[in-house]
């Protein structure tokens, strides 16, 4: 810690004929609370100081460390090292401690406080504030240990990660990745893993001299686990619209008021931002998201950046990975560096043509297939007792074979459930003609009820004679 040197008497005459030089500035923050172990060539982060200024004036902070006994094998860090503080404003400041991979082991006493800056006349006076002190302890034994979170099936899933020393739970390190790696000192330590604020799983192990370990938390969670972007172009290279799909995998919870965002950037500047999907609820397991992406202004040669993130209940969940577009002049449609307005005018124009003729398509094919009336219908469907009961009834003669039950989210008719050759309560799987049958349906997690609380179910039954479908909502 270095102090600006200047005669005392010259400096203490200016200390008291400078208005407002005596400052205060209140240090506090958990720094102090632990005793710290660094191994050689190590490094702690997680502990801070807090500055404040509990003064009229705004002041000018730097911080300050002092290492004793000296050395300048082991160091502090500041995430910020200089700021400025309006009157009553407080700052965080989060402290790393290092130690060079020839430092000598030990124990050592680490100060860390803030120091006023004033300038008067020429000369800038530092006035030292309050101060806290640790207990760091170098070890000549380090081990390094590597930490990953993976689903069930083995796939690394990016959540936040925090590893702890133990008893104290103090943090040594964290990321957001999913993986972490850390060299420490020998001692038991506990990691844990977190998803907006949830933890998903932990586990304590403990760390020898030299050791090399790994360790794997398994957590169900939600991440997306594919996303691309293609551009769908036509015969000349030119480029209609990006077709953007996605894939989240939830294993987490069925998550209310979910939506889907893509994040569009233009040469690095933002765009806009697409809402590709809302649902009251999105379900366990993989739900696929697509989508065909036009820009406003039509397209432009250059960069385009695309990321898809999920949202629930207007919190961040997941988030992809960003996937680039380059569009070339040809791609664009642009000649001589400058954009064609007919040809951009007629591409949109294709766009909206194609799009209003599989419109049409799907309503001719949606008629067709209903021209002929179903004999099964789904009459109700009612929740409690933790199970959903659905009445079937077959109008017809024929005796019908239960291949099929299936409930969707609704308005985004996302599934929820999907049970093959369902049976009837009594346990058969033919419901006879011209007869009402009854089917229950499990809803163990609550997503079911969940649904028909917010926008709704459809109920869908199929059978070897026909299809019967229903909407419901409580």
């Amino acid at each position: 810690m270095e102090w600006s040197r200047v005669p005392l008497i010259p400096l203490l005459l200016l200390l008291l004929l400078a208005p407002g030089v005596a400052g205060y500035i209140g240090v506090s923050g958990d720094f102090y609370s632990h005793t710290y172990y660094v191994p050689i060539g190590g490094t702690v982060t997680g502990s801070t100081v807090v500055i404040s200024n509990p003064s009229n004036e705004t002041i000018h902070v730097r911080m300050t460390y002092q290492v004793t006994p000296q050395t300048d094998l082991l160091t502090v860090e500041f995430s910020e090292n200089e700021f400025i503080l309006q009157p009553g404003e407080r700052k965080v400041v989060y402290v790393t401690l290092k130690a060079a991979p020839n430092c000598p082991p030990g124990n050592y006493t680490v100060t860390v406080g803030g120091e006023e800056i004033k300038q008067v006349g020429n000369v800038s006076v530092a006035t030292p504030s309050g101060a806290l002190k640790a207990t760091v302890i170098v070890t000549g034994e380090g081990a390094r240990v590597t930490i990953t979170t993976v689903d069930v099936t083995g796939n690394v899933v990016p959540v936040d990660l925090v590893l702890l020393s133990m008893p104290s739970k103090y943090p040594i390190k964290r990321t957001d990745t999913g993986k972490l790696e850390a060299i420490v000192a020998p001692g038991k330590y506990r990691a844990e893993a977190y998803l907006a604020g949830q933890l998903l799983n932990a586990t304590e192990f403990e760390i020898g001299p030299n050791e090399e370990k790994e360790v794997r938390l398994v957590v169900k969670t939600v991440y997306f686990v594919a996303f691309d972007v293609v551009p769908a172009k036509n015969s000349e290279g030119r480029i209609g619209y990006a077709y953007v799909v996605a894939t989240v995998r939830n294993l987490f919870k069925p998550l209310k008021d979910a939506e889907v965002v893509l994040r569009v950037s233009y040469n690095g500047k933002p765009v806009e931002n697409v809402s590709v999907s809302k649902m009251p609820l999105l379900p366990l397991n993989d739900t696929e998201f697509k989508y065909n992406y036009v820009p406003i202004e039509g397209w432009k040669p250059g960069k385009y950046e695309f990321q898809m993130l999920l949202y629930s209940s207007g919190k961040l969940y997941a988030k992809t990975e960003i996937k680039t577009l380059e569009v070339t002049a040809e791609m664009a449609g642009v000649s001589m560096g400058q954009a064609s307005p007919s040809q951009a005018e007629e591409e949109k124009t294709n766009v909206y043509l194609y799009i209003g003729l599989g419109a049409l398509i799907l309503v001719v094919l949606a008629l067709l297939a209903f021209r002929k009336k179903s004999p099964i219908k789904v009459t109700t469907a009612e929740i409690r007792d933790g199970k959903l009961t659905v009445r079937v009834e077959n109008t017809s003669s024929r005796e019908a074979m239960l291949l099929r039950l299936r409930i969707l989210a609704l308005p985004s008719k996302v599934e929820i459930t999907d049970i093959r050759k369902p049976k009837l309560v009594g346990g058969g799987k033919k419901l006879a003609g011209k007869s009402i049958g009854t089917i229950e349906v499990p809803d163990d997690d609550g997503s079911i009820r969940d649904a028909m609380e917010s926008g709704g179910i459809l109920v869908r039954v199929e059978t070897n004679i026909g299809v019967g479908e229903a909407k419901f909502k409580t």
